[in-house]
């Protein structure tokens, strides 16, 4: 489903207008940048995410009507879209991941506190080793830059020595039907309207 479909969704649910929605869904189809395949979901559409979203459009959006809502509340309304109602935490996207991973990516090290609590953020919500690949990746400069700004993507730009996240997320494997099926009732209602 593409971000202007899940900003009408946000509309349905919430209320105000579709845009008052569309920069957090844009954000969070943002991966498909970077890899235009349904694994650009692993980097995004999860509890990290939403946490990454949090950071960047605060707790709270106001939408046009002056309702406040939740920024995780838009979030997983879109992760259940596209997710059979699913709104997964990085463990369940990297619960199956190839161990040749490790080869091709080094934990990246910074002197700088918060460059280095972004970088192992994954880690600590996950537990999993691969998940590092989220911030040890060229999207992990776009996500530094997006998040904590241009000085700080130009610094991780220059330690960062790993292959780009495309070759990277080769060595997720998804098993899980929730991975590959979105909600097929909303995207059916949705084309309805929009008849």
């Amino acid at each position: 489903m593409n971000y202007w479909k899940h900003s009408l969704l946000s509309r349905k649910k919430f209320g105000g207008n579709p845009e008052d929605y569309l920069a957090v869904h844009k954000f969070l189809d943002s991966s498909k940048l970077f890899y235009y395949h349904l694994k650009h979901r692993i980097l995004l559409h999860n509890t990290y995410g939403m946490e990454i979203c949090i950071s960047k459009f605060g707790e709270l959006i106001t939408n046009a009507n002056g309702k406040k809502i939740l920024t995780r509340d838009i979030v997983a309304e879109h992760c259940k879209e596209d997710l059979y109602g699913v709104v997964p935490t990085l463990s369940n996207w990297f619960k199956y991941h190839d161990e040749k991973i490790y080869e091709d990516f080094k934990p990246i090290e910074s002197q700088d506190k918060m460059l280095n609590d972004f970088l192992m953020k994954p880690l600590l919500m996950s537990g999993s080793h691969a998940s590092l690949i989220i911030t040890h990746s060229n999207f992990g400069v776009y996500l530094a830059k997006e998040i904590l700004g241009e000085d700080y993507a130009l610094k991780l730009l220059k330690l960062n020595k790993n292959k780009s996240i495309n070759e990277l997320l080769q060595y997720i494997k998804l098993k899980e039907k929730w991975q590959f099926t979105p909600n097929m009732e909303e995207i059916k209602q949705i084309n309805d309207e929009l008849i």
